[in-house]
């Protein structure tokens, strides 16, 4: 790929851990005021990321897609996973639980074999955004209690829960779709990404697209396709939706002008393509966080 002025490299991260008989930590630093200016960074590592929102809305990517999180949001970010995450709002706060591998697999039992193997070889995956899953919330919260009171036996505690918190996520927010593709081809087409990302509130081709990446039409719709799952302009109306449902709940502008400023010329077809992609008209968004 041919690096283009403004583009945010994928790294992969290399996590370290104190203890190696217990891979495993939480950082509750990510607040909004300690983070502003910080780049878009886009990374990927081995190791299971758990977020949960705190205060405010942040935007988290995974793996070419988008969502707007809000208090209270658990978001799973799988294996090997693309992912960045950035502020919405000046009170944002979330917090971090990394957990390597180490942690949970079982080597050699029904346990390894059926459910964290495959976590590890991206054979199944979890839902980014968990919404309204008490159960979960309500593991997840013991596990912080337990991690952050460390009273004796806390690690047989936390490796406890994060078991029963895999247990749900594996009844309650596996997807069943294929996987995307490995990170060397994530990286072939970041360029067009990029361009999405500089150019979604104007016209945008598939010509502009694949000039980006320094690919033939034929060529880069399919490497497109191949790694995100969907098509190259599929994924800028979704692109550009996202950053709508962004402005909704951030700002105070009318609907027709968030409308134009995300590239919809037509503000009839953006209201009908938002209520199809979200669940609820801008209007019924926007009423819910007043």
């Amino acid at each position: 790929m041919i690096p283009h002025a403004n583009e945010s490299p994928i790294v992969h991260e290399s996590i370290p851990f104190r203890n190696a008989l217990f891979p495993f930590r939480i950082h509750e630093d990510f607040r909004s005021e300690t983070h502003t200016g910080t780049p878009p960074k886009y990374a990927f590592h081995e190791q299971l990321e758990i977020l949960y929102v705190t205060e405010g809305s942040v935007i988290c990517e995974c793996d070419f897609n988008r969502y707007v999180c809000n208090a209270g949001d658990i978001v799973i970010i799988n294996p090997c996973e693309v992912h960045n995450v950035e502020f919405l709002n000046a009170e944002a706060h979330y917090l971090c639980l990394m957990i390597d591998p180490r942690f949970y697999s079982s080597k050699g039992d029904i346990s390894g074999v059926k459910y964290t193997d495959p976590m590890q070889e991206r054979l199944v995956r979890f839902r980014h955004v968990i919404t309204d899953n008490e159960r979960a919330h309500e593991i997840l919260m013991e596990l912080l209690r337990e991690y952050r009171e460390a009273e004796p036996a806390f690690e047989l505690s936390v490796k406890g829960n994060l078991l029963r918190f895999l247990a749900e996520l594996f009844r309650s927010e596996r997807i069943e779709e294929p996987m995307n593709r490995c990170t060397a081809e994530q990286a072939s087409i970041r360029a067009a990404l990029d361009y999405i990302e500089e150019h979604y509130a104007e016209e945008i081709s598939l010509h502009d697209l694949a000039e980006a990446c320094s690919m033939s039409l034929s060529y880069f719709c399919r490497r497109f396709h191949s790694v995100t799952g969907r098509a190259a302009m599929g994924y800028v109306n979704e692109y550009r939706l996202s950053k709508a449902h962004e402005l909704l709940i951030s700002t105070r502008l009318r609907i027709s002008e968030i409308s134009a400023r995300t590239g919809f010329s037509d503000s009839n077809y953006f209201a009908r393509a938002f209520k199809k992609f979200y669940g609820a008209s801008p209007r019924e968004t926007r009423a819910t966080q007043i």
